[in-house]
């Protein structure tokens, strides 16, 4: 009797404990598939939130009626052929009648609907943007997104492109593989109607399935599964019982649904619950009043386990577990507290590098911030020769500017201007040396050696050109006035390294190539873009120049042969 009286206890401290672990591994498992569902939803807003951003910007070139047709078509085609999410544009008439497709200046024409739907365009009219439903294309499922174009505020057309969605399915598959073991039927996207759009496994996805009778769908109005709707649950499909949540995406009229089998999910659980079972049965067998002594020393280490494991999956890492019973679960415990504090100490590292490496950003190239970081950059004063190309691009009659505008004013838009230069710099894989006033000075092979550092920089001046044509169109309205740049290039050496004091410094060039490059900017007109004979060398035959013959610079000994590149 005794024995029993204390096998009862010992028994209802497992079931407990198993109840609490089973709570649990639900739980976190409904944790995991939200944690997955959003990562697929912030998946699809990036792609057509990039979609949108190129259609926008396309179709700002082309309601910009003081550009020429042939640069307003060939500024569109660039366009297409910077943004990764389309690969071409539709442009159509107020009443959806097709005009023309802008595709990337070396890719195939896409084909497109000649009349678009009265429906897609009131959409668009109202909301500013307009989804389609997923379409089968020869290279995989698109969707129709359009937008209008809008000269004031009057609507004159619309812009469509049919984005695919191969980034989208590549990620679901990537997840189901990474997070699930490869288990493609553990997460996919359905559509308002609930016709698959994306799984883990393609071919499911090409067919465009229904899947409204399926599993966690089966019985749900597909009308109320976008949005804000979530459900999580255990459900019947077929001969398993699935653990499976679907999550509506907010801004599309999809939903993401992540699923797996309860006895994948439970698997750790069945295994304790065997083990203690087991564990249990021998005990109760073996010697019913030891097992009584032994439940009272393990419900307390592993209760304080089970909390101290919550707090880890909670991050807290500040927490830390004290086991006094000498044994097995004391040197867990241990083990998990000095796990704990490596944790912290690495969350600590991890913070403090992006704090020094958001900081250094601001002043440092990219590639001499990771060097700093992992103090591997040489700090000692010097350089070292290097062949650079070094490009100088300054405002034309600045001073005239000043006196137009209000310092404020002119800050704001030093500071617009200096943001997208320093992008295309960065685009085209250049590095911003300094900004001198209303001129920024960049170069191309140092840190990092390019061998195609000249055509980097004049591919580079090309675009500072064309995008300035869209830039002064805002800068009119804005501030009233235009912008326009003078640009000088030069190729050669100089000396790359930390210039300045043992407090101070900065890493900068220094040489005649910097002296030459500044010069022709100095003496170019304005939109005009200078290089010299060495730079058009070493940029090879990939651009239109015009020769200016040999002349003679201020502080250069000798005559320079100049070329202008006709952009």
């Amino acid at each position: 009797m005794g024995g029993l009286l204390a096998a009862v206890p010992l028994a209802l401290v497992g079931t407990h404990l198993l109840g609490e672990f089973q709570s649990r591994v639900r739980w976190q498992t409904f944790e995991l598939q939200m944690a997955v569902a959003d990562d697929v939803g912030r998946a699809v807003d990036a792609a057509f939130v990039e979609a949108q951003n190129g259609l926008d910007a396309v179709g700002r070139v082309l309601t910009d009626g003081e550009l020429p047709p042939v640069t307003t078509e060939r500024v569109a085609m660039q366009l297409v052929a910077g943004n990764e999410a389309i690969d071409h544009v539709a442009i159509y008439d107020l009443r959806g009648g097709l005009i023309d497709v802008i595709s990337e200046e070396d890719g195939p024409r896409q084909p497109a609907v000649e009349r678009l739907d009265e429906a897609i365009r009131v959409e668009a009219e109202r909301s500013g943007v307009a989804t389609g439903t997923a379409e089968s294309a020869p290279d995989g499922l698109r969707v129709r997104v359009t937008i209008p174009l809008r000269v004031g505020d009057r609507t004159s057309g619309f812009v469509s492109t049919r984005l695919s969605l191969n980034p989208v399915q590549e990620r679901v598959e990537r997840l189901a593989e990474v997070r699930f073991d490869g288990a493609r039927d553990s997460l996919f996207i359905v559509d308002s109607a609930q016709r698959l759009v994306a799984h883990g496994n393609p071919a499911m996805a090409r067919e465009r399935r229904d899947v409204s009778e399926v599993g966690i769908l089966a019985g749900i109005d597909p009308g109320v599964v976008t949005g804000r709707f979530q459900q999580s649950g255990e459900y019947r499909e077929g001969e398993r019982t699935m653990v499976g949540t679907i999550v509506g995406l907010q801004t599309r009229p999809w939903a993401v649904v992540v699923q797996l089998p309860a006895r994948t999910v439970y698997a750790s659980y069945i295994a304790v619950r065997r083990i203690v079972y087991t564990t249990l049965s021998v005990v109760i067998l073996l010697a019913l009043l030891a097992a009584f002594l032994v439940a009272r020393q393990i419900t307390r280490p592993i209760t304080e386990l089970s909390r101290f494991a919550h707090d880890l999956a909670e991050r807290r890492f500040d927490k830390r577990v004290t086991l006094q019973t000498r044994d097995e679960f004391s040197i867990l415990g241990a083990a998990m507290s000095a796990a704990a504090a490596d944790l912290e100490e690495s969350e600590r590292r991890i913070r403090e590098e992006e704090t020094i490496r958001s900081d250094l950003g601001r002043y440092l190239p990219a590639e001499l911030v990771d060097k700093v970081v992992r103090r591997e950059q040489d700090m000692a004063l010097g350089g070292t020769r290097r062949t650079v190309t070094v490009l100088f691009a300054d405002v034309v009659a600045f001073t005239p500017l000043t006196e137009q505008l209000s310092a404020e004013e002119v800050v704001a838009l030093l500071n617009e201007l200096f943001t997208i230069l320093t992008e295309i710099v960065f685009r085209h894989g250049g590095t911003i040396d300094k900004f001198i006033g209303d001129c920024v000075m960049a170069m191309w092979g140092a840190p990092k050696a390019q061998e195609d550092h000249a055509a980097r920089a004049i591919a580079a001046a090309e675009d500072m050109m064309s995008w300035l044509e869209t830039g002064n169109a805002g800068w009119e309205k804005k501030f009233g006035a235009r912008i326009q740049l003078a640009i000088g290039i030069h190729t050669g050496e100089a000396i790359v390294g930390n210039v300045g004091s043992e407090t101070r410094m900065e890493f900068t060039a220094i040489g005649d190539t910097v002296n030459i490059a500044a010069r022709l900017e100095s003496i170019a007109r304005p939109s005009q873009i200078l290089v010299t004979d060495q730079t058009r060398v070493a940029a090879g035959d990939g651009f239109e120049m015009n020769d200016l013959g040999f002349r003679k610079l201020v502080g250069h000994g000798g005559e320079v042969h100049l070329f202008e590149v006709v952009a």
